[in-house]
C-alpha cells in the first residue's frame, strides 16, 4: 500500500464512511476529513422530517470523541476551492496521496433574485431557518414536489402549517415513481389538506411594498397566498473542483476517477455499473455508503467495486415508502393496495423487474431486494 495521507473533501455520510472504512481496514496513514459547515458529520435526511419538525436536536452521525480517537482529523468551516490533482495538493490540508471528492450535491436554485422568505433545504442551517418560519397557521408554498418538498409538507402539515404544493407535473413525484403512483400520493396529500396545484409551475413571486413573501402566481394565471416558500426543484451534483455540473464527476466501480490518486464518492459521482453497463449517478443513503467503501479498499488496493441495487426510503403522510431498483426502461407498472399501502412492480417490455415499490409494507421490500439482485447479477455476468 503506497498512500500514506489521505485528503477527503466533503464531511458528509460519504466521505465520513470513507474515513471510517479506511481505519476499519487497518489504514494507519494520516486521514484529513474537509467540511465547508461547522458541523461535523451529520444525518441529512432528518432535515425534512424529524430536524425540521423540532421532535429530533441530535443529528451527528457519530459522538464527538469518535473523530478523534480514530486519528481522524477533521477540518470544518473550510471551503475548498481547487485541488491541484498532479501535486496532491488542497489549500489548507496537508500534502495527500490519495484525495477523495465527496462534496455531495447542492440544491438547486432560481436564476434570479428572490425575497428573504424564500428558502431551500440542503443544510442543517437552511433547516434552522426554514423552521423558524414554519409557525402554526402560517401559509408555506412548495415549488416541486419530488421528494423533498412532499417531506417538506408533510412536516409542516404536522406543525399546523397551511401548505401549498406546485409542480408543472400533472401528479407528484412523476418522473421517479411514475403518474401511476403519483395519483396514489397526490390522493393522500389531499386528505391531510394539502393544495395541490399541479400542471402549472411558478410564475413571479408576489410582495408586499416592504419586500415581505405574500404569495405566487403561478404560470396559469393562478395565485397562492404564502408567507414563506421552499423551492425543492432539485438537487445538482456540487462538482467544481472536477467534473461535469449536470452529470457529475465519473469514476470505475471503484470510485477511481481519469486523474490518478483521485476518487470520487456519494452524490457527486457518476460511477460505472457493471450491471448497466453505464455511468449512473445516485443521490441515495445506501449508495453513498457503498461507494465510499468502496473508495477506501480501492485506495488500499484491494478493490471491491460497487454494484448493488439502488435502494431509498421516504416517509410522508404516514406512509414509508421503500424503492429499490432502476426504471430508467420502464414499460409498465403493475399496482396492488391503496393509498395506505400498496406495492408497486416496475417491468419493462419484457416483463422483467426493473423497480419495486413498497407503501407501508416493510416486510414485502426485501424480497423485491433479493430478486432485483439476482437480476443484477445476471446482467452482469
Amino acid at each position: 500500500m503506497s498512500a500514506r495521507s489521505v485528503v477527503i473533501v466533503g464531511a458528509g455520510l460519504a466521505g465520513s464512511r470513507c474515513a471510517e472504512t479506511l481505519r476499519a481496514e487497518g489504514f494507519d496513514g494520516q486521514v484529513t476529513l474537509v467540511g465547508d459547515e461547522p458541523f461535523g458529520p451529520y444525518e441529512r435526511p432528518a432535515l425534512s422530517k424529524e430536524f425540521l419538525a423540532g421532535r429530533k436536536e441530535r443529528i451527528e452521525l457519530r459522538g464527538p470523541d469518535h473523530w478523534g480517537e480514530r486519528d481522524i482529523k477533521l477540518v470544518l468551516g473550510h471551503r475548498v476551492d481547487t485541488v491541484n490533482p498532479a501535486m496532491g495538493t488542497i489549500p489548507g490540508a496537508p500534502p495527500a496521496d490519495a484525495i477523495v471528492i465527496a462534496t455531495g450535491a447542492r440544491a438547486r436554485t432560481l436564476p434570479f433574485s428572490c425575497p428573504p422568505d424564500v428558502h431551500t433545504l440542503r443544510t442543517a442551517t437552511d433547516a434552522r431557518y426554514l423552521r423558524e418560519a414554519l409557525t402554526p397557521g402560517s401559509r408555506l408554498a412548495v415549488i416541486g414536489a419530488g421528494f423533498v418538498g412532499a417531506e417538506v409538507a408533510s412536516t409542516a402539515r404536522e406543525l399546523g402549517v397551511e401548505v401549498t404544493l406546485i409542480d408543472l407535473e400533472t401528479t407528484p413525484l412523476a418522473r421517479v415513481l411514475g403518474p401511476e403512483v403519483g395519483a396514489l400520493l397526490a390522493d393522500r396529500y389531499r386528505s391531510h389538506g394539502v393544495d395541490l396545484r399541479l400542471g402549472a409551475g411558478l410564475g413571479r413571486f408576489l410582495t408586499a411594498a416592504s419586500g415581505e413573501l405574500t404569495g405566487i402566481e403561478l404560470t396559469d394565471g393562478s395565485t397562492v397566498e404564502a408567507d414563506t416558500a421552499l423551492v425543492a426543484i432539485g438537487a445538482a451534483p456540487a462538482c467544481d473542483l472536477l467534473g461535469d455540473p449536470r452529470e457529475g464527476i465519473k469514476s470505475d466501480a471503484s470510485g477511481r476517477t481519469e486523474h490518478p490518486g483521485v476518487y470520487a464518492c456519494g452524490d457527486v459521482a457518476c460511477a460505472w455499473r457493471p450491471s448497466l453497463s453505464r455511468h449512473v449517478r445516485v443521490e441515495h443513503w445506501t449508495s453513498a455508503a457503498g461507494q465510499a467503501a468502496a473508495v477506501a479498499h480501492a485506495i488500499l488496493g484491494n478493490d471491491r467495486p460497487y454494484d448493488e441495487v439502488p435502494y431509498f426510503w421516504s416517509d410522508q403522510f404516514g406512509v414509508r415508502l421503500q424503492h429499490v431498483g432502476h426504471d430508467e426502461d420502464l414499460a409498465h407498472v403493475e399496482i396492488e393496495g391503496d393509498t395506505d399501502s400498496f406495492t408497486a412492480h416496475y417491468r419493462d417490455a419484457e416483463g422483467r423487474l426493473l423497480a419495486a415499490l413498497a407503501a407501508n409494507r416493510p416486510r414485502d421490500i426485501a424480497g423485491m431486494r433479493r430478486e432485483l439482485a439476482g437480476e443484477a447479477t445476471a446482467a452482469a455476468a
